[in-house]
């Protein structure tokens, strides 16, 4: 094995002799054979490849060596090489080693022959100036050189992925940001945090500016001032940070002082980034210390190659480019704040999904064809007809990311609108026409002003990248970016849902816009300082609005309260008086924010003034993103409130199946409900598209009923998918779907698609078809193929639902509010006592104070297995709470009782020790009982007399009749069953299904239940007595039950298994 040392020597002999060298290494010890023309010919290799060899090794592998031609640089000829190859020698392991002698390059390549169109998987390095991930990378695939060659080749693949880099990367990152925080003086933890990933934040874009040569022409421009910096007393933060960043970066070149112009050829880069922030502003003396960037540039700014270029689905690079920053930014956000936050960091490749097709969706029409814009999206020219139509499409295009992040969904925007324009003929340079593109067309906002810096970072990224300009006094500007990307809360304020003539003529807002995109230099500030004054004055027009329509409103209800109405009687008092009340301090609190507005107070966020030159077209033609999960219960009560009042589906109910009204459906909806919606109503109402990644509970559980309802009234389903059982795409247990819509409300088929493990299925339905109830516009969604859905609905129709039937209705099992004060284990057992413990404490409680306990996971098949957990029981027979406790039992239960009194379902009435939910512990009829969680259900079965209390992690069904308890446990227990209720449950994590009361009962029960018992009854008797069915002996009962074939199922079935 090689140290990295020696493996930096083996990188940095750049000959065609060292490409041996390295075959050798990586374990290819054939011969090394020269190609001649014949073979070359036949393997389809370029003919301006005049140097190639090959080297074999284990098995299937061969190393091809290749010299490439003067100034052709490895990327493209390693692209091109790997599209041949693997479409003439599919069968073959095929690795690429090469050198750029004229680029000064060297490379090892390899790609996944189960991949089509292959994806090269590269590692790319200088030889004359190699960095430790470089050396580091060969080392480990020298290592993974062992096994059979299919193994070591996949090994490598994964290696060369970015996966592995990435870990590694973000775990250094992470320390070595946490190490400057605490370097800095005494200030609150949050602030050191926000001030060192600011500083990283620059650094890491001075490397990809650095990479392009464009610091100094230095490669080593930063590591080279560091060290000059120590060798001449330190304070590297003072001297070299402070003037690079706010003297000569942020400062015209013509304007720069001396300490700048020491910096030698540096562009004036203008923007926001190099702009000092407020916390900057409000620490003014904090320093990093030279250990800790020392250490930050020996281990993570020195030690990693960067790329300007992003990964792209043809290519992957073993180096550190700007889509990583989005990465970055996730692994650096506390788990908490993630948690309450609902920001989690969306895979590449599923934001190019989503906004590939939500382009498509938004720009066809007329002569542009679907094709043609994915045609555009690849890079193809159009016809002109098609590409003038086109760029007319593409130049009142507005987008927006209502939780933009750290800028993935709207960098790739910016990269494809681009090729948009370059395939309609736009001729300018790549960075000309990406600038025109994030200036008009780009926009978004989210909650958290580092999420937004870093947005930024990468859009100006994108464009420094593609530019070609080697003459820094010739560098354009970047644009402002802080009227296009803003901090703001989606959620608050108003969205478009005035016209724009009622907020204001925005003609001097549009005008005072555009100067400032573009505005450098001394000009700025005064711009800035103009368009903060008309967004101004449109807020409190819009106030003055609000005010007057409230004034209206209590005119109103004081004309009504001295009227009469036909019989002579006027309205009740009582409420008439709580909504006078309510509408006097609403126009109270209107008038205290127009006086804090007026005084010069903060401007709070407001779409109609924030982007008023959005809305004077309408709305944003395409609003795209992944918004935050959160459920509205981790959201503080005035939020809550807020919202409730703001949005219709947080307000109205959800669906309610069983004809009743649920408590609770409120508290269960989730913050991405509230983005859709928000989402529509910021969408121009004249086909303007919304592609969102949301949960997928949104469209199958009770509480998105209000959301489809919504859907169904004010937009037109384009496209469905479900990524539930889709491989893992996300860093965290998340169940996503992505649906794309347009404001409007003609019937057309949509596209439903599946993204599973093993397959991905898609059709074209009506969108009405996929609810549960074609009729009920809030049912929920079930997203099967048409074949699975007959079977579906087959099955449903061969019965009645377990809730309208005579069977039983379900219920949650007990609640404690406090499992650790009720819950034990029952260890030894005297005349009256019995000795319990629980985590570590001891002690004794009255034996008839126990119950069997039941948690969901306990739950088996047909019965449940024995055990010695138990529940310190303090209810009387009849349910109601005991008026005291006995001795042992007080004083168990006495360290918890203040816990206990706080419990929110207690809401102060009952004594302390009383649980909830008590109705599924009565033991007087027969129970069936299920988890509520499980891949399949998993029903068991609770003689009448039986003491055993299921919790609130099970679901029971009392049964006056055993017999109807033992068919339905038989029918629960079923295949049929199972691939029904997994058809319409909710995920959960695993790959399993929530069992809520709602989901079974809506089981249809076969028709003629006496004849079902009298097959399934017999089966569950015999299970109970030890004797449990085969799964095959279920399945025929089952379907004979409901009179059906095994071919009328056999779809369902083989679809949810």
């Amino acid at each position: 094995m090689h140290t990295l040392r020696q493996a930096a020597a083996l990188l940095s002999a750049a000959t065609p002799d060292g490409l041996a060298a390295l075959a050798t290494t990586l374990g290819f010890d054939g011969p090394v054979l020269t190609l001649d023309a014949a073979t070359r010919d036949s393997l389809a290799l370029p003919s301006e490849l005049t140097d190639v060899r090959l080297v074999s090794g284990r098995g299937a592998m061969r190393a091809l060596l290749v010299t490439a031609p003067p100034a052709a640089p490895l990327r493209q000829l390693f692209s091109a090489l790997a599209a041949t190859l693997s479409s003439h020698t599919a069968h073959v392991l095929w690795t690429l080693i090469g050198v750029s002698p004229g680029r000064d390059e060297i490379g090892i390549g390899c790609w996944s022959p189960a991949h089509r169109p292959p994806r090269l998987l590269a590692l790319l390095a200088h030889p004359s100036r190699l960095v430790a991930s470089d050396a580091e990378a060969l080392c480990a695939m020298e290592a993974a050189a062992v096994g059979d060659d299919l193994l070591v080749h996949t090994r490598w693949c994964e290696l060369l992925g970015r996966d592995a880099l990435s870990r590694r990367f973000y775990r250094t990152l992470e320390q070595h940001v946490g190490a400057l925080a605490r370097s800095l003086p005494a200030m609150p933890d949050t602030d050191r945090a926000e001030l060192a990933l600011v500083a990283v934040s620059r650094l890491l874009f001075l490397c990809f500016l650095q990479a392009k040569g464009w610091l100094d022409g230095d490669h080593a421009f930063l590591a080279t001032r560091f060290d000059d910096c120590m060798t001449r007393g330190g304070g590297f933060h003072q001297r070299v940070m402070l003037p690079l960043f706010f003297g000569t970066l942020n400062t015209p070149i013509r304007r720069r002082a001396a300490a700048a112009r020491d910096f030698g050829s540096v562009p004036f880069l203008n923007g926001g980034l190099f702009a000092k922030t407020p916390l900057e502003r409000r620490h003014t003396r904090a320093r990093l210390s030279d250990e800790s960037l020392g250490a930050l540039f020996g281990e993570v700014l020195g030690a990693y190659r960067f790329t300007a270029r992003e990964e792209q689905s043809a290519w992957s690079e073993v180096a550190i480019d700007p889509e990583m920053l989005g990465r970055a930014f996730e692994s650096l956000m506390a788990a908490r704040e993630r948690r309450t936050s609902g920001a989690y960091y969306t895979p590449q490749s599923l934001v190019a999904h989503v906004t590939d097709h939500a382009l498509v969706s938004v720009l066809e029409g007329g002569a542009v064809t679907p094709e043609d814009v994915r045609a555009g999206l690849t890079g193809r020219a159009l016809p002109p007809d098609v590409a003038a139509e086109l760029t007319t499409r593409l130049r009142s295009l507005t987008v927006l990311d209502p939780a933009c992040g750290s800028g993935a969904f709207l960098v790739h925007l910016l990269e494809q609108i681009t090729m948009l324009r370059r395939a309609a003929g736009d001729t300018r340079g790549v960075a000309v026409i990406r600038r025109d593109v994030l200036a008009q067309a780009i926009h978004g906002v989210d909650v958290n002003p580092m999420a937004v810096w870093l947005c930024e970072l990468r859009l100006w990224l994108s464009v420094v990248i593609e530019s070609d300009e080697t003459r820094m006094w010739a560098v354009t500007p970047l644009p402002n970016l802080d009227c296009n990307v803003r901090v703001g809360d989606t959620l608050s304020g108003d969205a478009f849902t005035s016209a724009p003539a009622l907020v204001g003529p925005p003609a001097v807002l549009l005008r005072l816009r555009e100067r400032y995109v573009r505005a450098a230099g001394a000009s700025k500030a005064p711009l800035r300082r103009a368009l903060a004054l008309e967004e101004r004055r449109r807020a409190l027009s819009a106030l003055d609005r609000s005010l007057a329509a409230v004034n209206a409103a209590r005119r109103e209800r004081v004309l009504a309260r001295r009227s009469h109405d036909l019989f002579g009687q006027r309205p009740a008092a009582e409420v008439d008086a709580a909504e006078r009340r309510t509408l006097r301090q609403r126009a109270a609190g209107l008038r205290r924010e127009r006086r804090r507005l007026a005084d010069g107070g903060a401007l709070p966020f407001s779409f109609p003034s924030h982007f008023a030159h959005v809305h004077a077209r309408g709305g944003f033609r395409l609003v795209v993103g992944n918004p935050p999960w959160v459920r509205l219960h981790n959201i503080p009560a005035a939020a809550r409130a807020r919202l409730r009042a703001g949005f219709r589906v947080f307000r109205e109910a959800g669906w309610t199946p069983l004809g009743e009204a649920t408590l609770g459906f409120a508290a269960q909806v989730d913050l991405a409900a509230l983005f859709v919606e928000r989402s529509l109503t910021l969408a121009a109402p004249d086909g303007g598209a919304v592609a969102l990644l949301v949960p997928t509970k949104l469209w199958r559980s009770l509480s998105g009923g209000a959301l489809r309802r919504l859907v169904a009234a004010t937009a037109r389903v384009q496209r469905i998918e479900d990524w539930t059982e889709a491989p893992a795409t996300f860093d965290a247990a998340v169940y996503p779907s992505f649906i794309l819509m347009s404001r409007c409300t003609s019937s057309h088929a949509a596209s439903v698609a599946v993204r599973r493990r093993p397959i991905d299925v898609e059709w074209r339905v009506a969108p009405e078809s996929v609810r549960l109830d074609e009729h009920e516009s809030a049912s929920p969604w079930l997203l099967l193929p048409p074949e699975v859905r007959r079977a579906f609905d087959r099955l449903r129709s061969g019965g009645r639902p377990l809730h309208a039937g005579a069977v039983g209705r379900a219920t949650l099992g007990v609640k404690c509010g406090c499992n650790d004060a009720f819950t034990v284990d029952a260890v030894g057992m005297s005349r009256e006592l019995a000795t319990v413990h629980h985590r570590g404490r001891i002690g004794a409680v009255e034996l008839c104070m126990l119950r069997p306990l039941l948690r969901g996971d306990s739950v088996a098949p047909w019965r449940i297995p024995e055990s010695n957990r138990a529940i310190v029981w303090t209810h009387g027979a009849r349910g109601m709470p005991l008026p005291s406790l006995p001795v042992a039992t007080a004083k168990w239960l006495a360290p918890w009782r203040r816990r206990l009194r706080a419990r929110a379902d207690l809401r102060g009435s009952g004594v302390w020790w009383m649980l909830f939910r008590t109705e599924a512990a009565d033991c007087a009829r027969t129970r069936v009982v299920w988890s509520d969680f499980g891949r399949v259900p998993r029903a068991a079965v609770l003689a009448a007399g039986d003491p055993t209390v299921p919790l609130n992690s099970c679901y029971v069904v009392p049964c006056v009749d055993p017999a109807d308890a033992l068919a339905l446990a038989a029918l629960l227990n079923s295949p049929l069953a199972a691939a029904w209720l997994n058809a319409i449950a909710e995920p959960a994590r695993g790959g399993w299904h929530r069992y809520l009361a709602w989901t079974v009962e809506l089981l249809p029960l076969p028709q003629d239940w006496p004849r079902a018992r009298s097959l399934l009854a017999p089966i569950a008797e015999r299970a109970l007595l030890g004797h449990p069915p085969t799964v095959e002996e279920l399945m025929a009962a089952s379907c004979q039950a409901y009179r059906l074939r095994r071919e009328d199922v056999a779809p369902l079935v083989a679809w949810c298994r």
